[in-house]
């Protein structure tokens, strides 16, 4: 133990790699868990605002478990959609030059046969958007979809 010393020195550092994995697709869970931690939004008003945006065509239905997109997605299409737009719109584009311009599904995840992942469905911003909520609600499934295509994330 020391209490009072002039100074000190460093005898070893040690670091160790670890890995992030990048998220599977969004399920129904994961939503509401993203909602309520990262916006401040309970689950009632979470489910409101989603199927809201599923009404309106802006995302996929939901209520769903499945995380894996099926083989046959066509991802691409949502990704070049989105390669337009002003906030994420690089990374979008970031991830279909990384794929050479064609993006197959990931492989992670799980089909428990009900509906594909929560994913955009449409391009929108802010502006097409009258309540914040639902732009929030609407950023963080695309962001997490953009994010599923996305390298692990290795840090030390």
């Amino acid at each position: 133990q020391v209490r009072f010393a002039a100074g000190c020195y460093v005898v070893n550092v040690e670091s160790q790699q670890k890995e992030l994995h990048r998220p599977v697709g969004m399920n129904t869970v994961q939503l509401l868990k993203t909602c309520s931690t990262g916006l401040g939004m309970g689950p009632g008003k979470a489910m409101k605002v989603a199927e809201n945006l599923y009404t309106s065509g802006y995302m996929s239905y939901p209520r769903t478990e499945t995380t894996k997109y099926p083989p046959s997605f066509n991802v691409t299409e949502i990704l070049e959609e989105h390669a337009k737009h002003p906030v994420w719109g690089k990374t979008a584009q970031w991830v279909l030059r990384q794929h050479g311009g064609h993006v197959n599904p990931p492989t992670g995840g799980k089909d428990v046969g009900d509906h594909p992942p929560i994913t955009p469905t449409k391009y929108a911003t802010k502006e097409d958007f009258t309540k914040n909520s639902e732009w929030r609600l609407y950023e963080t499934v695309v962001r997490h979809f953009i994010a599923s295509f996305m390298p692990n994330m290795v840090y030390t």
